[in-house]
């Protein structure tokens, strides 16, 4: 009786979050936030049907994980080229997502804006990718491996706003989490 008191207070006091799973968005016609995705657009463009395995997607998220985070002050919201990211061995969130992005070149991953926490006051960009109808977050600039986005919805990684191709997602849960 106990455990299920438990279980209920706990479902109570905090049953959006732990029963959260990732808001998959809802396909708009534009974000504020389309105007700066031009090289996102041309890794869409020579994406294909590559399926890279979880092990490979691992091993170019750690070595984009590496590169030295630098933030581009004259361009602060366009990702700069991959061949930039992986020549300079440097990127802030969006560039080294784009090189992730370039490395897989798998049409079913997006490219996502969001915030890292629900109280950050920056926006952050990482990947949302289905492996196996899991969806998982790749964020080459503080995650060192794969992070199940059903595990950590509500708590990090809030989407906002996802790309794949030439289509756009609005996310509404990113609203209940970000005041």
């Amino acid at each position: 009786m106990k455990t299920f008191l438990l279980l209920l207070s706990l479902l109570v006091s905090g049953g959006p979050a732990l029963l959260a799973e990732v808001d998959t968005g809802r396909p708009v016609s534009g974000t504020p936030y389309d105007r700066y995705l031009g090289p996102v657009r041309q890794v869409y463009a020579r994406s294909g049907s590559n399926t890279p395995t979880l092990d490979e997607v691992r091993a170019q998220l750690r070595t984009a994980r590496r590169f030295r985070y630098f933030f581009n002050k004259a361009e602060p919201y366009v990702p700069q080229d991959p061949a930039v990211t992986e020549a300079q061995q440097q990127g802030d969130c969006k560039a080294k997502s784009v090189w992730l992005a370039n490395k897989m070149l798998d049409r079913n991953v997006r490219y996502v804006v969001g915030k890292a926490k629900p109280d950050s006051k920056m926006s952050h960009a990482w990947l949302l990718w289905s492996n196996g109808g899991e969806w998982l977050f790749l964020d080459p600039t503080m995650e060192f491996d794969v992070v199940n986005a059903d595990g950590v919805a509500g708590r990090k990684l809030i989407i906002q706003y996802s790309y794949k191709g030439s289509t756009a997602y609005s996310h509404p849960s990113y609203k209940d989490y970000v005041k």
